[in-house]
């Protein structure tokens, strides 16, 4: 979906209290604002105010608490880009948004940038459990730690209680390189 279409392909209906131009504006910022990682900087007033009135967002009480529920980490602004994808949208375009939510539901979808969104909370979430494995790995003493790696280089023992050739530490895949380290 090009939102660098002339305005006429959008298809958003005016409603009593928005123009058009007051739906191509959200949509237009909407845009930005995901493709900037939802930085607080363009998470105006006047956009949450709209914004909170989609997608089924309620029960937030201002655009702070709104902003720190969905935007402020990988993972959150994940959820928040799922939840409007997946939301089922339901009103009439003369009464409500609908044609919006739609819209940028296809935005979502086609441009790809949920999987970035997806890669970016992996990573994140991947960092987080080697930070704390860190900070675990300082708590225990170093007979403790010795121990641990003895256990992790020791050749796997197969189902016929035989064990099995290599190493371990042959094998240790990505992350969990660094938490063994030495």
């Amino acid at each position: 979906m090009d939102f660098e279409q002339p305005r006429s392909e959008w298809q958003f209906t005016a409603t009593k209290w928005h123009s058009i131009a007051d739906k191509e504006k959200f949509a237009r910022h909407y845009i930005g604002f995901v493709q900037a990682r939802c930085p607080f900087q363009k998470f105006h007033e006047w956009f949450y105010n709209r914004l909170m009135h989609m997608y089924m967002h309620i029960a937030h009480y201002n655009r702070v608490g709104f902003y720190e529920t969905w935007c402020d980490t990988p993972e959150k602004r994940l959820a928040f880009l799922r939840r409007h994808l997946e939301y089922e949208c339901v009103g009439d375009p003369v009464w409500t948004w609908s044609d919006v939510e739609r819209t940028l539901q296809g935005w979502i979808a086609e441009s790809g940038i949920l999987r970035e969104y997806e890669f970016e909370a992996s990573v994140a979430r991947r960092e987080q459990t080697i930070c704390l494995a860190r900070a675990a790995m300082r708590e225990l003493s170093d007979d403790d730690v010795v121990r641990l790696l003895q256990d992790r280089n020791a050749p796997p023992v197969a189902a016929n209680g035989t064990e099995e050739r290599g190493t371990v530490a042959q094998r240790l895949r990505g992350e969990q390189a660094p938490l063994f380290h030495l």
